[in-house]
């Protein structure tokens, strides 16, 4: 069965994915890092190049070819809620992490552009979002500590739900 991570842009979902990816012997991927080695292009470049309508359209066909594996854990977009279709494709767990406007922009202030962030603010974000990342959770995880307590609490929700 694979797990679904999903949330905001800097919500921890990658790091969040590796570690639990190793606590349940499962392979981890990064959605958009496959995006960008099947598209030979950075996300920031594709939105830039060809628009938010391509990008979506590739990761939804990203989700399509992973969603054929088990055993994963995928760490998905940010926007990946944008597209209701998705939902269907996740066919596992989805947990949404859900982490608070100030901890996310102190963990990315200092990292690469986020396209959609050069338009809107994060609060504007996740207004837009967060009835989708609900619409979209099996499970929905505070990501506020540090990653072995947020760790903690999947492998605890994922046993209450005998998944694990």
């Amino acid at each position: 069965m694979n797990i679904y991570l999903i949330g905001m842009p800097g919500s921890g979902k990658t790091t969040i994915g590796k570690l639990l990816a190793d606590k349940l012997s499962k392979t981890f991927i990064d959605l958009d890092h496959k995006i960008e080695r099947d598209a030979l292009m950075f996300v920031d470049e594709l939105f830039e190049q060809y628009g938010e309508k391509m990008f979506r359209d590739l990761e939804t066909k990203a989700l399509e070819e992973v969603s054929t594996c088990d055993d994963l854990v995928v760490s998905t977009g940010g926007g990946i809620v944008t597209q209701n279709r998705n939902k269907a494709l996740m066919k596992g767990i989805t947990i949404y992490l859900d982490t608070e406007i100030d901890i996310i922009e102190s963990r990315i202030k200092h990292d690469f552009p986020r396209p959609l962030l050069k338009t809107k603010t994060l609060q504007a974000l996740k207004d837009e979002r967060i009835l989708k990342y609900i619409f979209f959770a099996d499970i929905i995880i505070a990501n506020d500590h540090d990653t072995s307590k947020t760790v903690d609490a999947i492998m605890k929700a994922l046993k209450e739900k005998q998944i694990i």
